[in-house]
């Protein structure tokens, strides 16, 4: 790490946890920054000097509208997001927005395309066909999920009304990083690298961040859109299912989740104040290269299929060689105050998940912990 790399570190980004607090690798719910939960504490009891506290504020008062106003303005710098884009939040997660999508933008006899490149991506088109004739532009299951696809890998059906992808991948530890290049309105799930480093927000019709990993707490999602993809949207669902008209109401179309939004918006004020994006990109970088190094230094004791051009920064998966040596890595780093560690069910191995908000610190003493394990069970 360099001098500069090194400062920001200890200085305005996560380094270490407060004492008594672990180093939290959970998926989700995600390690977020001490001083956005200082703020929360505060403000449960008083928020702001109101005398109520934020659980119990009315959602159609003046001090909710400050904060609503505030989230959504700090939402659209950290993303930046021009004026063409509508910027708004939905009540419930990614998948809630999964089943909204094909019934807004895909006519009963229309269709839509969606690259699968990991288990959410697949409940994503599974959520799709349940309604609408969807199609799979790219089928990584035949690959394991072990890249996501290049220019001139995955197909566009003609007449499609969009294009889906997930950006990150948490389960395979996969990522795109760069929009994949289409005709088709393009839809991003940016669920777990939302802010986490300069994404090009122009080349899409709709991205969408859930709460509980970069934004904070579960319970709602953030939604960035072209106005005019919003207005191509069938009139013919109840208002609550449109994302129209929660963006025409300024995301207080019905009792809205008000904790989740103003977290979310804590969360991209945060982002701001240290340097937004461009220099978390940087922080998850290093933090990401420290275990993806301490993969590949184990000279095979930790595996993992993804090929590492698609490695992700948010979520280090590996694996030992076997299932017993996975459960005793978890239990031992447990020992070391490192926590959430076991891999999704479905892929097994270990997961480490460094969301914006997690001390660098916790990197490097799982790089030093992994080394250790591989070289007493090696």
């Amino acid at each position: 790490m360099t001098p500069a790399a090194a400062h920001i570190a200890r200085t305005l980004l996560p380094y270490t946890p407060a004492s008594g607090r672990v180093y939290n690798f959970s998926a989700g719910p995600a390690c977020m920054p001490e001083s956005v939960l200082e703020q929360l504490r505060e403000e449960l009891i008083d928020c702001q000097g109101g005398g109520i506290g934020l659980l119990e504020i009315s959602h159609r008062g003046a001090l909710y509208a400050r904060l609503n106003d505030a989230a959504h303005d700090a939402c659209r710098k950290a993303s930046g997001a021009s004026s063409d884009y509508e910027v708004f939040f939905m009540p419930g997660g990614a998948t809630v927005q999964f089943g909204l999508l094909p019934l807004n933008f895909i006519p009963e006899s229309g269709t839509a395309a969606y690259i699968d490149t990991s288990i959410w991506s697949q409940k994503a088109y599974a959520e799709a066909l349940r309604c609408r004739d969807v199609t799979l532009a790219f089928d990584g299951r035949a690959i394991k999920y072990a890249k996501v696809p290049a220019k001139g890998e995955f197909t566009e059906p003609a007449g499609a009304k969009y294009l889906f992808y997930c950006q990150n991948n948490t389960v395979e530890g996969t990522t795109f990083w760069e929009p994949p290049t289409t005709t088709l309105p393009l839809i991003g799930d940016a669920t777990s690298d939302i802010f986490s480093r300069p994404w090009d927000i122009s080349k899409h019709a709709m991205v969408l961040a859930a709460g509980q990993k970069n934004l904070g707490a579960a319970g709602a999602s953030l939604i960035i859109a072209r106005k005019d993809f919003l207005a191509s949207a069938t009139k013919r669902l109840p208002q609550i299912l449109r994302f129209e008209d929660h963006a025409l109401a300024h995301s207080n179309l019905n009792t809205p989740p008000t904790f989740a939004v103003r977290v979310m918006g804590l969360m991209a004020e945060w982002t701001l104040s240290v340097g937004g994006p461009v220099a978390l990109a940087k922080h998850n970088a290093m933090k990401a290269n420290l275990l993806w190094g301490a993969v590949d230094a184990s000279k095979g004791f930790y595996s993992w299929h993804a090929e590492k051009a698609c490695r992700s920064h948010m979520n280090v998966c590996f694996r030992a060689p076997s299932p017993a040596l996975d459960a005793r890595f978890v239990a031992e780093a447990e020992e070391q105050g490192l926590f959430g560690l076991l891999g999704h069910r479905e892929a097994g191995g270990m997961r480490a998940s460094i969301y914006n908000g997690f001390p660098a610190k916790g990197c490097e003493i799982l790089a030093q912990f992994m080394g250790d394990f591989a070289a007493r069970h090696g």
